[in-house]
């Protein structure tokens, strides 16, 4: 990173204006499992007689008869970017009570690129995938008859978004002596968050990043050869992974059938926030500060990332995925015809699949009321109190959506669906801290005259402490059980089905000891029909809120002083204690 900065003076005007260069270098050895994963189920110790009785996954694993698996392979990622800035800003002397702040920042955030070139993304409008011009790599025999390639894209796959303009404007105003008003707005460019770059991401597309997936050709409860084999063996797949000491097959990677696709938005533009607060400042009597403000932000163009390849929602659960896609054709040689509901097995299979699609069309808003009051250090007591009242919604408080609280977007093309509490999002939280100088020892209340051993014993103790109690986060319903008949809007998989709302979530618990009102929650197998065939539930993200806490942290301070300059200081004792409240 180069940085340079130049400061000038001049009368009423005090003006800073800067560069900065920084080169971003971030490679990526993420494989998921690197040595291959298999799953064990209770189909192949389940009773063949009445399948679905009996069974036990640790006793299939015992027999060593995998019902699943999959390997990648192993692959090295380097990205590059460069990202170049300068700006002005100038503090203005108006009158001896105002000063304004002006300023304007530029900021171009290039395109992340592959040293080598080794990134593609996929193209929904072709149906293809796209790759730097000059690239050579072929795709698997596989994969090259159900997939077409591009090789006319740029080096960062998409263009570079260039109107970064950031203007910032602050201002100070002393109303009285003892009164101040302070304003700012400004806009801010979040184009350094590298983390959708990771894996799944351009660089993990094929032809450069493969991997296989294993699945058994049925569910019968049997693996014997002599009968129905629901085995993964070489007759069923032509890949065997039915002995679990046999490991995976030395050739699964010659030519996987499980592409694994990534696609950039190619109108992905930087994301940003408008940030804004106005506030009073009031100086006390006893050195004491009063400030009274309002904060808030809007953030605009988020990352956020979705399954692109969203099956359509459908009352019929016996429809076929792969006609309901976004992405779908009938290029590849098992076809005889269109691929159509009537006729899916026409549908090129490499498609029928989620897409990692990564866009900037998510939003966020933050208000706040924030009241401080300090008690300055002088003599006796120092204390600061603090009272935020605040609100914060977005449509995902990360990029994929996938946090503790649940949730995932529901349909990739409806975004707003998920508008609602953040995450974060904590509607109160107060905070005391104070600091006392206790009146015993040399110059205080009691002992004033002491010296010596009896100062030293009895003088220079402090009690400290900080009190903090905040109202809980919000969480998401979902439904373990889908009747939307499709995959979800986002990749957490199993996080997008909703139950349906039928009351308040935030009342009295129904049943004692839970922490909110689980009886404001219905699905299907509670009061069958509530949820329609073809929907994901009404229940909205982050409408339950979690219990808050109170927490009070307090300390016994002895200083010994050494001399005039030094002392020593000892924590005598220290005392936390910590509750939950709903």
């Amino acid at each position: 990173m180069f940085t340079d900065n130049l400061s000038w003076m001049h009368g009423r005007h005090a003006a800073k204006f800067g560069a900065e260069l920084r080169f971003e270098q971030f490679t990526i050895y993420q494989p998921a499992s690197p040595r291959g994963n298999m799953s064990f189920g209770n189909e192949f110790t389940d009773n063949p007689a009445s399948p679905g009785s009996g069974g036990e996954s640790i006793a299939t694993f015992l027999l060593g008869i995998p019902d699943g698996g999959s390997i990648p392979s192993l692959h090295n990622v380097d990205y590059r970017r460069q990202i170049y800035a300068v700006y002005g800003i100038d503090d203005i002397k108006v009158t001896p009570r105002l000063t304004l702040n002006l300023g304007l920042r530029y900021e171009l955030f290039t395109t992340i690129k592959e040293a080598n070139d080794q990134a593609a993304t996929f193209d929904f409008n072709s149906l293809s995938l796209i790759v730097p011009s000059g690239q050579n790599a072929q795709l698997t025999p596989t994969l090259g008859t159900e997939l077409t390639m591009q090789r006319n894209g740029s080096r960062g796959l998409i263009r570079p978004d260039l109107n970064n303009f950031a203007p910032r404007i602050g201002l100070a105003y002393q109303l009285s002596d003892k009164l101040v008003l302070r304003s700012g707005y400004g806009i801010f460019y979040g184009g350094q968050e590298n983390g959708p770059f990771s894996n799944p991401s351009p660089g993990f597309n094929p032809p450069f990043f493969s991997s296989q997936v294993f699945t058994p050709p049925c569910s019968a409860a049997s693996a014997n050869p002599s009968q129905l084999d629901c085995s993964i063996s070489a007759a069923n797949s032509g890949l065997a992974l039915n002995v679990l000491a046999n490991g995976f097959p030395a050739n699964s990677l010659s030519d996987p059938n499980s592409p694994s696709l990534y696609s950039i938005d190619p109108h992905l533009v930087t994301p940003y926030t408008q940030q804004w607060h106005l506030g009073l400042e009031y100086q006390l009597p006893a050195d004491t500060v009063l400030e009274v403000s309002y904060g808030g932000s809007r953030g605009l163009k988020l990352y956020a990332f979705y399954n692109g390849n969203q099956a359509t929602p459908t009352t019929d659960p016996t429809a076929a995925t792969a006609p309901r896609r976004p992405a779908n054709n009938n290029a590849w040689p098992g076809a005889t015809g269109p691929c159509t509901l009537a006729t899916p097995g026409n549908c090129n299979p490499a498609l029928d699949t989620a897409i990692a699609t990564f866009r900037s069309n998510t939003q966020s808003n933050y208000n706040s009321l924030q009241v401080r009051l300090e008690k300055r250090y002088s003599h006796g007591p120092q204390y600061e109190v603090a009272y935020t009242f605040a609100h914060a919604l977005d449509n995902a408080s990360s990029a994929s959506l996938g946090s503790v609280n649940n949730g995932d977007f529901r349909d990739q093309t409806r975004p707003n669906l998920e508008y609602g509490n953040a995450d974060f999002d904590v509607r109160h939280r107060f905070v005391f801290s104070y600091t006392y100088d206790l009146p015993f020892g040399r110059g205080h209340m009691f002992a004033k005259n002491a010296s010596g051993l009896v100062n030293q014993i009895l003088g220079n103790w402090q009690m400290t402490g900080v009190f903090s109690a905040a109202t809980g986060n919000y969480y998401t319903a979902t439904d373990v059980v889908s009747v939307s008949n499709t995959d979800c809007g986002g990749f957490v998989a199993w996080q997008c089905s909703r139950p349906a709302l039928v009351g308040n979530p935030n009342a009295k618990p129904c049943i004692p000891g839970t922490l909110f009102n689980t009886c404001a929650f219905a699905d299907n197998s509670t009061i069958p029909g509530i949820i329609p065939q073809g929907t994901f539930g009404n229940a909205g993200r982050n409408i339950i809120q979690g219990p808050g806490y109170k927490t009070w942290d307090t300390s016994l301070v002895k200083q010994f002083p050494i001399s005039e300059q030094k002392k020593s200081i000892s924590n005598s004792g220290r005392n936390s204690s910590t509750c939950l409240t709903t």
